[in-house]
């Protein structure tokens, strides 16, 4: 994103390791064997990825580019509930999900998975791990969340 947008970030140093471990060789193959696919793909996946990538954006960004774009063929290199989203919106398209470079293309995040329906429901009812938070910081993160929202 510094690359692109010029701006002055300050960063943690931390990954997604979901986006990290994707498979730049199968990447290749893909794009070889569908010539008219786009590649799509999520800003935290590794330079070698993004590289080849025809667009690159946030996980709305890449869903709306496939129900605004005519393309019928895409490799996603994202997580595989996204492609699961976009394959119930855009029947009709095909989607290829980008394999690791273990040669799974089930690249999910398992801390993300420990979040059940249960334990949400669980902390909503009985108001556990609250997090408190300021005016202005609640404001901001408010409009992140709702785009997320607006997805569903």
């Amino acid at each position: 994103m510094i690359k692109k947008t010029g701006r002055e970030m300050v960063l943690w140093n931390g990954t997604c390791q979901v986006h990290e471990i994707f498979s730049e060789r199968e990447l290749v193959r893909l794009k070889a064997k569908y010539t008219k696919a786009k590649v799509l793909a999520h800003p935290e996946c590794d330079e070698n990825i993004l590289v080849h990538a025809d667009f690159i954006g946030s996980t709305s960004a890449l869903i709306k580019n496939v129900k605004e774009t005519n393309n019928q063929q895409y490799i996603i290199a994202t997580e595989p509930g996204v492609i699961h989203h976009m394959q119930k919106h855009n029947p009709g398209k095909e989607f290829m999900p980008l394999p690791s470079n273990t040669g799974c293309a089930c690249n999910e995040c398992p801390h993300m998975r420990l979040n059940t329906m249960e334990k949400i429901i669980n902390s909503l009812e009985n108001m556990e791990h609250e997090i408190t938070l300021g005016e202005d910081l609640r404001a901001s993160a408010l409009k992140p969340l709702n785009r997320m929202l607006e997805i569903v």
